[in-house]
């Protein structure tokens, strides 16, 4: 199928008057459903009569009827029949080949359809004006005609392109136009007044950080001390499993859950992030690893406190840990019990 040819029959191509003086259906419907079956050129269109009875609902007479008129006014011409030959071998069943006149364009078409039209077939204003022209017709006053370039002598192009402010050159090349500045900017010496970028803040459920980048291995023990298990299991996790901000407000509840149930943040950074090799999606693999964890190991496996019973511990004299300021335990803070189960 052929859109060139199918959006020329439909806008462009000339169609045979009735007695009444308007175009004739058939011959409308039978042009359109040739166009389904030739090239972008217009060639080699060879449906059956029986298809096109088919395409236009009409009687095979009145097909035949139209083929006859379109054929006289030269809107379509018999075409190569070493074309259908190629598909057909039984020369008894090859029909017709016909080829579109696809040069040929109406000229009923007022100012404001051709200003509808520029945008699919542009110059198509001055090929109806020089069709108008050629069929001694009146040109018609439009002063929003597009123009278009001449071929070199004045020959004008069959399909006309619209005007690009340039001239054809003979040897068909245009002057290349630079882009670009001129000359790259200088580089400012002075020093930036812009304020510094402001701390990494502390992970937590409502606020999670990307991880790409991040040290893995290597928070100092200060860091690691003040660390939350969120941040202990991204850490670990590594730059090789980059997640977006999104992605991680989503992991982060997951997260928690499995160190809830005893999951050491190091270890079970090290079991879901165990290879990355052929990951497309780092999300959806972390995802499914937490989705389907095994039980902690039982060496390393320790009771995190929930938010009651490190609200009372945090509030007593003394913490669990044995710190006497409950307010600065870090692993109060993080409501995390050194309870070892062997």
């Amino acid at each position: 199928m052929s859109h060139e040819a199918v959006k020329w029959a439909h806008n462009l191509a000339p169609i045979p008057m009735d007695s009444n003086g308007k175009p004739n259906a058939s011959c409308a419907a039978v042009l359109v459903g040739l166009a389904i079956h030739a090239g972008p050129d217009g060639k080699g269109a060879f449906p059956s009569t029986r298809t096109l009875v088919r395409y236009t609902r009409r009687c095979e007479r009145t097909v035949r009827t139209a083929l006859d008129r379109l054929e006289a006014d030269q809107i379509i011409r018999k075409g190569d029949p070493a074309i259908v030959a190629a598909h057909i071998k039984r020369g008894d069943r090859r029909p017709q080949v016909w080829d579109l006149a696809m040069e040929r364009v109406r000229t009923d078409l007022d100012a404001e359809d051709l200003k509808a039209l520029e945008a699919m077939f542009p110059g198509v204003t001055a090929r109806v004006e020089a069709a108008k022209a050629a069929a001694g017709e009146a040109p018609m006053d439009n002063a929003d005609a597009q123009a278009v370039d001449n071929q070199k002598g004045g020959a004008q192009l069959s399909h006309p392109v619209a005007s690009t402010g340039c001239n054809r050159r003979g040897d068909e090349v245009q002057p290349v136009q630079l882009r670009g500045a001129a000359a790259a900017p200088e580089l400012s010496t002075e020093p930036s007044n812009e304020p510094p970028p402001p701390a990494r803040a502390s992970i937590d459920a409502s606020t999670p950080v990307d991880n790409r980048g991040a040290g893995g291995a290597d928070l100092g023990s200060h860091q690691q001390a003040t660390a939350t298990p969120v941040e202990l299991f991204l850490a670990k996790l590594g730059p090789d499993w980059p997640l977006s901000k999104g992605q991680l407000r989503r992991l982060v509840p997951v997260v928690i859950r499995a160190i809830a149930a005893g999951w050491d943040p190091t270890v079970l950074a090290e079991y879901v992030g165990a290879n990355i090799t052929g990951v497309r999606n780092p999300y959806a693999v972390l995802t499914s690893r937490l989705g389907d964890l095994p039980d902690p190991p039982r060496r390393s496996r320790r009771t995190y406190l929930n938010e009651r019973t490190v609200a009372e511990a945090t509030t007593s004299a003394v913490c669990i840990h044995g710190d006497p300021r409950p307010s600065a335990c870090a692993l109060c803070r993080h409501g995390i019990a050194l309870e070892e189960t062997t």
